[in-house]
């Protein structure tokens, strides 16, 4: 997505406005830009840098807590660089907050413990409100002398707004009580544009944490709270009903047989990592024990085998039971997506020894890549 097709409004660099988040070296911008369109959007137009990084690290709270991504890289000690990776980890250290709290509460939490994460918010403000603008400043290089002087930089910036207008000013004052106000030429371009530039940023952010995550699956639904809609679970419920009425299935973290209905749908390796609904990634299992297990890892060496187990009774009554592979069939659209799983997996010819090998061959390579970005093992 570019921002081909926004409204012109008379007067305005629009042209530098869409190479504002060009050739990023860190993620900065985009979620600066971000939370200064967010809080435009609630009315302010005059904002203080303290109140702009709080809705960052509100913004960020998510990708990076419930979904284990990387903001940036780590050093060779293997300290995490990203001064905003760096805040959310400190603020859910001090504030033990769930992971998906919403954003009020994460902002609430920033206040209390702002002590706890200043050195961050000081080192977030240091450049990036200025380098975002830098797409307008064409008289400037990035490696100008100018960029290190504050007042000598603010002065220019005010200068080059009675030339041509940037989409904000800035207010001199200390630190984080300096003030961005966003230039009134601009409000209706923003508001008549909210969504296609939201959308921009989201497509730009994306590119830059896939970079930084390799081979991390689905990280556009990673950069907001998970939304239980998202799920696409019913028929998978109804295929493992089906199968529960012909054939004893046992959970395999208690031992213990289900019954009809008796038991949530679980992903084995979990939805924040996978970011899908796969049937290969799913089985029935004791719904008490479901919110405990939630986003961690389940030991590989201690459940995998009862794992396939379950799995290929599972499709041995797909193929024993016409009503069993009616539901099967139900699942394709939303469950069985990736080419493997009925190319290789669930075929009438695997037997049990080589089901196990497609299923461990394709997802021992996912459980890994979880435990490398940092999901651990549930403690049961």
């Amino acid at each position: 997505m570019e921002l081909n097709g926004l409204r012109y409004v008379n007067k305005l660099d629009i042209e530098s406005f869409i190479h504002m988040l060009d050739d990023p070296t860190e993620c900065y911008k985009f979620y600066w830009l971000d939370a200064l369109l967010k809080l435009f959007s609630r009315g302010d137009t005059q904002i203080t840098f303290d109140d702009i990084i709080n809705v960052m690290i509100a913004g960020a709270w998510y990708s990076v807590v419930e979904y284990h991504l990387h903001l940036g890289p780590k050093n060779s000690n293997g300290k995490v660089m990203n001064s905003l990776e760096r805040a959310v980890i400190k603020l859910e250290e001090l504030s033990q907050l769930p992971h998906d709290a919403d954003e009020n509460t994460i902002i609430a939490a920033i206040k209390k413990y702002d002590a706890g994460i200043a050195d961050e918010k000081k080192q977030l403000i240091l450049n990036v409100p200025y380098r975002i603008l830098s797409s307008f400043m064409h008289g400037i290089g990035g490696n100008d002398k100018l960029w290190d002087q504050r007042k000598r930089l603010i002065a220019y910036i005010e200068g080059l707004n009675r030339l041509k207008c940037l989409p904000y000013h800035i207010v001199d004052g200390v630190t984080l009580n300096k003030k961005v106000v966003i230039n009134e030429e601009w409000w209706q371009f923003l508001s008549d544009n909210y969504v296609t530039i939201s959308g921009w940023i989201d497509v730009k952010k994306v590119r830059y944490l896939q970079g930084r995550n390799p081979g991390v699956p689905g990280i556009i639904y990673k950069l907001a709270p998970e939304n239980d809609k998202q799920r696409k679970l019913k028929y998978v419920r109804e295929l493992w009903n089906a199968v529960l009425d012909v054939s004893e299935i046992k959970d395999i973290y208690t031992n213990k047989p289900f019954e009809r209905n008796g038991f949530a749908v679980d992903h084995f390796i979990p939805w924040s990592f996978v970011a899908n609904d796969e049937l290969w990634n799913l089985i029935p299992m004791d719904s008490s024990l479901n919110s405990s297990k939630s986003n961690y890892l389940p030991d590989w060496n201690k459940y995998f085998e009862a794992f396939a187990g379950n799995q290929y009774s599972m499709y041995q009554n797909v193929i024993k039971y016409d009503k069993i592979h009616d539901a099967f069939d139900k699942c394709q659209r939303d469950n069985l997506v990736m080419p493997w799983s009925l190319e290789e997996l669930y075929t009438p010819e695997c037997d049990r020894s080589s089901f196990y090998c497609v299923l461990e061959k394709n997802l021992k390579n996912v459980y890994d890549s979880a435990r490398m970005q940092g999901y651990e093992i549930w403690k049961n």
